[in-house]
């Protein structure tokens, strides 16, 4: 037997018209339509949608329709091992003596 409940996947305010689109088997806009005309035609469709609000539950989160498929991990490689570069250690650079430095020959 198929109950009526709010729905989870077709909601804008609270679900009602998805649920009652889904029961009814007719699309939600049709239902959206439905209440926005007897809201306009004496607020009729604002009291009917609070009280469908209240009265009715809310879809069980497992019978949404849409299949839950669970994402399987994908294999873990072994990284590649690194190749240790070569590199040459920088030379010193070459400074020059300040010329006070320098010794005087003795003649």
């Amino acid at each position: 037997m198929k109950r009526l409940y709010r729905s989870r996947k077709e909601e804008m305010i609270a679900g009602v018209c998805g649920g009652l689109a889904d029961y009814l088997n007719v699309d939600p806009t049709v239902i959206r339509l439905v209440f926005l005309l007897l809201f306009f035609a004496g607020g009729g469709g604002l009291f009917i949608y609070i009280i469908l609000w209240v009265i009715m539950p809310l879809e069980p989160a497992g019978s949404s329709g849409v299949l839950e498929v669970e994402a399987k991990p994908e294999p873990v490689s072994e990284p590649e091992p690194e190749i240790p570069l070569e590199v040459e250690a920088p030379k010193p650079a070459r400074t020059k003596k300040p010329a006070s430095a320098k010794k005087p020959k003795a003649s």
